[in-house]
């Protein structure tokens, strides 16, 4: 059986645990009877005998020859001893194994396999130059391998073993719950309990589960799912066992934990805002500015447990030309595809809206202001055409406003990844220059599944410190960003903006295009 799932001893454990309930008890197995110059095979008479299987269902996340399939040893001027294997030791039950390390011993697991499939175990010299000294019998085996891996671990043994993976039994351990009914939150809390239990860890009280859960949605990122993830569920509450109080993990036990967890881990977070708040990278949070638009990134790097959201200046300015949008980040090779990608469906929807009869007369620049790095990713897109929109109606910008988001051809926001750390990283620097009231992000509206803050900021929001608005469509973002609707008939709308700069400078293009021509047929005569 091929099995999906964690290779952590704390799952094989479990699992180990859960198989047993269902299995019979294991067969006694066999025994080795060592006499002259001979060795026969019988059947086991207790569990005592030298080859007796131990249990009906073992596990070993790591393995190698010895520790798999045993080993002879004849010690010098001593008769030659047999020492017994997890196979041996499994036999007639089921036997757990990690695949990662099969998979690094490649003549282990081709043995391994031969053998389950002819239900015999031979004993072979592992150095050829050295044969077994004596003839050891086969010992007949009837056992069951479950392969646990990540899917890496199994599209690696899909092409090692093609044909034994597609008529091998496959299943997957779901990292997550979906959550459809409060039934299920009330098993999940029951899940919680089982792992504290198994761990002999301190009860949970009631009032910690709302942190708990709140904390799980965060780590699947949304909030209609929960982890079964059992190494992260034991960590959050390993960590607060250290803070209980009355032999109880409470409340304020899983608030210090995960307090204490983001202290470690926040160095580069704090290194990262310094340099905002110390001026060295440049974000307005409280002007006008038109062509510019704060968008929000997630930095990960490499060997970091957790992302960094970071707020990112964009820019944009427009001068004549043919309707190009000119990439910075593409033409200096510092973006990706899906970034590349994403410009395209903006210029798209610029022609598409604008240049119906006519090519655009303006040719745009668009830049992230001191990105020194490769950029990618679609998210950026939503404030790259707010910039661009600004910039073509020469209308500002609120800067007290982040944006974050992907569109589509027709202008729909999409949703994107991160949104939790772009809105806690905007907060920080606002917080650090001066909350207004006025300041918040623009999130799409189908990212509100998402949402899991920190208690900092909900309690700005519930004080109208600052705000999260949603949106679905390119439209909804301009309006709260500049004050004015895109689209408007009953006032003047941004759209008509456009058109008008449009139309004035085509009609003196048109004008200096008459001049020419009648000078040239002048010159003709």
């Amino acid at each position: 059986m091929l099995l999906k799932a964690p290779e952590s001893e704390l799952f094989f454990d479990l699992l180990q645990q859960a198989i047993k309930c269902n299995l019979p008890s294991s067969q006694l197995g066999y025994s080795y009877f060592f006499s002259e110059n001979k060795i026969t095979l019988t059947k086991a008479k207790s569990k005592q005998d030298n080859f007796a299987a131990q249990d009906n269902c073992l596990f070993a996340s790591s393995v190698d020859a010895e520790k798999l399939f045993g080993c002879v040893r004849q010690p010098e001027s001593n008769p030659i001893k047999l020492q017994a294997g997890l196979v041996h030791q499994a036999n007639g039950g089921i036997l757990i194994l990690g695949l990662r390390s099969l998979l690094s011993q490649p003549l282990l697991w081709t043995r391994l396999k031969q053998m389950v499939i002819k239900q015999e175990f031979e004993w072979v010299s592992t150095d050829e130059s050295h044969p077994l000294p004596l003839s050891i019998p086969p010992m007949p085996l009837d056992l069951r391998i479950v392969l646990v891996g990540d899917r890496l671990s199994l599209a690696e043994l899909q092409d090692f073993e093609p044909e034994f993976y597609s008529t091998s039994i496959y299943a997957e351990f779901e990292n997550e719950l979906q959550v459809t009914s409060a039934s299920q939150i009330k098993q999940w809390f029951n899940y919680l309990n089982f792992i504290a239990n198994k761990q002999q860890l301190p009860n949970i009280d009631t009032l910690a589960f709302e942190k708990i859960h709140k904390e799980a949605t965060r780590y699947t990122g949304d909030q209609y799912y929960l982890p079964l993830s059992v190494d992260w569920l034991n960590s959050l509450l390993v960590n607060a066992a250290h803070f209980t109080k009355k032999n109880t993990i409470d409340q304020s036990a899983v608030e210090e934990a995960i307090k204490q967890k983001s202290w470690h881990e926040d160095y580069l977070k704090e290194r990262l805002l310094d340099e905002i708040f110390s001026h060295q990278i440049m974000i307005n949070t409280k002007d006008q500015v038109v062509g510019q638009i704060n968008g929000l990134s997630v930095i990960e790097y490499p060997g970091y447990p957790k992302a960094i959201g970071e707020p990112t200046r964009l820019s944009c300015l427009i001068h004549f030309g043919d309707g190009e949008l000119i990439d910075i980040e593409r033409k200096t090779e510092l973006a990706g595809n899906i970034h590349s990608k994403g410009m395209m469906i903006m210029q798209a929807f610029i022609m598409s809206e604008f240049a119906i009869n006519h090519q655009l007369p303006f040719s745009t620049s668009l830049v992230f202001e001191q990105s020194y790095n490769e950029i990618d990713g679609d998210s950026a897109s939503l404030a790259g055409l707010c910039a661009i929109i600004s910039a073509l109606s020469q209308q500002p910008i609120d800067q007290q406003l982040a944006v974050t988001g992907s569109v589509d051809q027709f202008g729909h926001v999409q949703s994107i990844g991160g949104v939790n750390e772009k809105i806690e990283g905007f907060f920080a620097v606002c917080k650090y220059q001066g909350l207004t009231g006025q300041q918040g992000v623009i999130i799409p509206a189908t990212n509100q599944r998402h949402l899991s803050l920190s208690d900092e900021v909900i309690e700005a929001i519930k004080q109208e410190k600052f705000s999260v608005w949603t949106v679905e469509h390119i439209a909804d973002a301009l309006y709260l960003l500049t004050g004015i609707p895109y689209k408007d008939k009953s006032s003047i709308n941004l759209y008509q903006l456009i058109h008008a700069r449009m139309q004035s400078v085509l009609l003196q293009d048109k004008k200096q295009d008459s001049w020419l021509s009648k000078w040239q047929k002048y010159c003709k005569k």
